[in-house]
């Protein structure tokens, strides 16, 4: 298991389109913005979600 340390730090449900909305708290603490592209990544059984600088 990774070393560093695990922080809820907001909670969404799956609409029925499959959407979701990012909490308050993440798009602030991570700087997104309307237009951003987010990355799925699997590793292992994780769902990471990550900000692409890549587009």
């Amino acid at each position: 298991m990774d070393d560093a340390k695990r922080e809820v730090l907001g909670l969404s449900k799956i609409t029925y389109k499959f959407q979701i909305t990012i909490p308050k708290r993440v798009r602030e603490e991570f700087g997104l913005k309307e237009g951003d592209a987010i990355v799925f990544i699997k590793e292992g059984n994780k769902l990471i979600l990550v900000k692409s600088t890549e587009v």
